[in-house]
């Protein structure tokens, strides 16, 4: 014979499954304002939540007592979900006798109804209420579960296509690299032979003033000579360093101006940009994607049936499961029941 006691335990407990679905107890909830940190004023606060809530469901008790038509299956999931809020009810905390007196009335009168309703309802009954009490719980984790899978495919797929962005970009900073290199190159050759005429023009000034001052021709020709040698050596090393880009290349840049210097510099930073870029949304998706990993992984570790299942099997699964609270709670309490729980938006 199945008791309110063990009924209301049933309610206190959510399968292992939905916990994993909802919303992070962790999270610190808002505090009141009128929670004040003096004892006195928390304990008064205390009493009259206790109050209300005592007298909130004496008025569920009422309404149910009212609402005789409605079948006994529905009756019986609604008296002990309110049954549970008054097994929570410390009645230390209710300072009036008459309210004390109410609550231990209120128990009585639960009970009582229970058992007539066990009556009405029988065994069978008893039994089917018992399994169907956490269908909501579990045809919402259902429907996470596959809204969590499709999810997972989603950003699976973005990794992809980040991925083959990814590629793109390194291809793209690549030749960019290429250009700028040539770039450098050819501007360093440049600015060699530059250098290397004027320090021929330093030596030969040296050799002119040989008329005027044999130590000033000196300085200054020994000068333009050191001068020649580093331009040469660096006219040599830059010379060798472009000789090796193709020669499509080496044309093109040959004819850049200005502005086409400019261009390859800001290719290369676009590029080396974009690239950062990708690899920050590639660390981020693939962040999202292990936390998703990690919790359909909880959930196919709780109920291992899931994991090889198709979403047309999720969607019949939950279909048989609404049709068995519609069956036996009858549609309108099925849509009661689901919509009692606040997290739940599902009829």
């Amino acid at each position: 014979m199945i008791s309110l006691k063990q009924l209301t335990q049933l309610a206190a407990t959510s399968t292992e499954v939905w916990q994993v679905f909802q919303i992070d107890a962790t999270k610190p909830a808002g505090s009141e304002p009128t929670e004040a940190a003096d004892a006195k004023e928390r304990a008064e606060l205390q009493l009259r939540r206790s109050r209300n809530l005592l007298w909130e469901l004496s008025s569920r008790y009422k309404g149910l007592n009212d609402e005789a038509t409605a079948s006994p299956a529905i009756r019986a999931r609604m008296l002990v979900d309110n049954a549970l809020k008054l097994e929570g009810l410390d009645p230390r905390m209710l300072a009036l006798r008459e309210d004390k007196n109410r609550h231990a009335q209120l128990i009585r009168e639960y009970q009582a109804t229970f058992d007539s309703l066990r009556l009405n309802l029988g065994e069978d009954s008893m039994r089917t209420l018992t399994d169907t009490f956490h269908f909501p719980e579990r045809i919402y984790a259902l429907g996470e579960f596959v809204k969590l899978r499709r999810e997972k495919a989603g950003l699976e797929s973005r990794a992809m296509g980040i991925e083959k962005k990814i590629e793109e970009a390194r291809e793209e900073s690549a030749e960019a690299e290429k250009d700028s290199a040539c770039v450098e190159a050819f501007l360093r050759t440049r600015k060699a032979q530059k250098g290397t005429a004027i320090a021929l023009g330093v030596a030969l000034l040296g050799m002119v003033l040989i008329n005027i001052s044999m130590i000033i021709a000196a300085a200054v020709g020994v000068l333009g000579l050191v001068l020649l040698i580093v331009g040469l050596l660096s006219w040599l090393a830059s010379g060798v360093a472009f000789a090796a880009f193709d020669e499509q290349l080496k044309r093109k840049v040959s004819a850049f101006k200005e502005e086409g210097f400019l261009a390859v510099s800001q290719r290369l930073r676009k590029a080396q940009e974009a690239m950062r870029a990708l690899e920050v949304r590639f660390e981020e998706n693939r962040k999202e994607l292990s936390a998703l990993n990690a919790k359909l992984g909880k959930a196919t570790d709780l109920e291992r049936t899931w994991k090889p299942m198709t979403d047309l099997e999720v969607d019949n699964l939950t279909q048989k499961m609404t049709e068995s609270c519609k069956q036996f709670f009858g549609e309108t309490g099925a849509r009661l029941i689901f919509q009692n729980k606040k997290e739940l938006a599902l009829l």
